[in-house]
């Protein structure tokens, strides 16, 4: 029997789907009626949903043009359920949630038998937002206001109407500036500063300060430091520090994977070099965040929580934080230019300065051919030696020298360690 020909995986899907969102529902009002002392509401729950998912995707199966008029007759019976309730004289408002998820479940239904992957992580991402309905309303109403949504909205558009339009080549004094890549640059350095502003909002500054710097040290390393350091700088916060240090331990898992794609053996020694840097790093870092003593200041015992940063977008610092990183590009390339396409060490070290990333997998993508493994090992280790360099300058210049000194500090040890690690692998 041909499991496909009967869309058996669709099927199974959107009865998931139905069962999770069900089950999910009947929670939400039994928790509902517990804590009103009242009867629990006669709602939609585990057996109604499954049954509106397969109506979904039996109707997909009969034809689309059944799917419209089936999406119609769901929706009216939802809305006589809907209009009885909430006329009933001895029963409780029930909300629109449960409406719209059930139209949803519908849909995801109709979805599901032909794409189920989709349908499932969608039903995922309603089930969330059903689940976390008391984080959502408290962050909606106590912890962002107005100048937060103009933030936000700066953010999306530049990610969605000035980035789109930006020419993608390269001018400027040997070819480094390139339009499109500055706003790229720009965003990533919004995106950096808003993931942290809500995060503390959210988590408090130790652990959404600690939680950006590990996402954004995948996203640039060096913004990231950045943006951590600008932190300490406002606040004289001692939360930045542990974050701007977890930001290396990133850019080596980043390093590692992306030279595993290209070549498997500069990849693992690479693991080898910095496996040991990474794990002290880690350690280093949860003892900054364990040792502190918790503080809580009178808005947070009231209940809100207080962002570290005075504005997630700054257009003044993100200016000039992409600024500072394009000049750091320029002398990239033109000590590039300069070195040409010898001395493959030399080369990385320098291309480091501006990403590591990129150097580490030109390198790894060399060995075997132009050059040894080992030797592109230790381009690779180079490139990220002197991206390092380019950390700690920002460090100086967005935050202070007491910061950018405490956090050398803190490197030595991991870079003393990968340094005879990598002496030890290509020797």
């Amino acid at each position: 029997m041909d499991l496909a020909q009967f869309h058996a995986y669709g099927y199974v899907a959107a009865l998931l789907i139905g069962l999770g969102l069900g089950i999910e529902r009947e929670h939400a009002a039994r928790s509902a009626a517990d804590g009103a002392d009242s009867v629990t509401p006669e709602l939609p729950g585990a057996r109604t949903f499954p049954l509106i998912t397969l109506a979904g995707a039996v109707a997909a199966h009969v034809g689309d043009v059944v799917v419209p008029a089936a999406f119609v007759a769901v929706a009216a019976l939802i809305v006589c359920w809907y209009w009885v309730r909430a006329h009933a004289p001895d029963r409780p408002d029930v909300g629109t949630t449960t409406s719209f998820a059930a139209l949803v479940a519908f849909l995801l239904g109709a979805l599901a038998l032909h794409y189920p992957s989709l349908a499932v992580a969608l039903g995922v991402i309603v089930l969330v937002l059903l689940a976390v309905k008391s984080p959502i309303h408290e962050f909606a109403e106590h912890m962002i206001d107005e100048r937060d949504i103009i933030d936000f909205c700066v953010l999306v558009a530049i990610a969605f109407l000035v980035l789109p339009v930006l020419p993608d080549r390269d001018v400027g004094p040997y070819g480094a500036l390139n339009p499109a890549t500055i706003g790229r640059l720009v965003l990533a350095l919004s995106l950096i500063g808003w993931a942290g502003y809500v995060a503390t909002r959210i988590l408090g500054p130790r652990w959404g300060l600690l939680i950006v710097g590990i996402g954004g040290g995948f996203v640039s390393g060096a913004a990231t430091t950045a943006v951590m350091a600008r932190a300490a700088r406002q606040t004289n916060t001692k939360d930045a520090l542990p974050a701007a240090l977890v930001v290396n331990v990133s850019t080596i898992v980043l390093v590692i994977g992306i030279t595993w794609v290209v070549n498997s053996a500069v990849s693992a020694q690479l693991a080898m070099v910095f496996g040991g840097a990474a794990v002290m790093i880690a350690a280093e870092t949860a003892l900054l965040v364990l040792r502190r003593p918790r503080e809580q200041s009178a808005d947070t015992r009231e209940g809100r929580s207080i962002g570290l940063l005075d504005r997630p977008i700054s257009v003044p610092a993100t200016l000039s934080l992409t600024g500072l990183l394009l000049v750091l590009l320029v002398l990239t390339k033109g000590a590039a230019g300069v070195f040409g396409s010898g001395g493959v060490i030399a080369a990385s070290a320098v291309g480091g300065l501006a990403d590591a990333h990129s150097s580490s997998l030109a390198a790894a993508a060399a060995a075997g051919g132009t050059i040894s493994v080992d030797t592109a090992t230790t381009a690779a280790a180079v490139a990220v030696g002197t991206n390092l360099v380019t950390k700690l300058v920002l460090a100086v210049v967005a935050g202070t020298w007491a910061f950018a000194t405490r956090l050398a500090a803190c490197l030595i040890g991991p870079v003393a360690l990968s340094a005879i690690t990598l002496w030890t692998v290509v020797h």
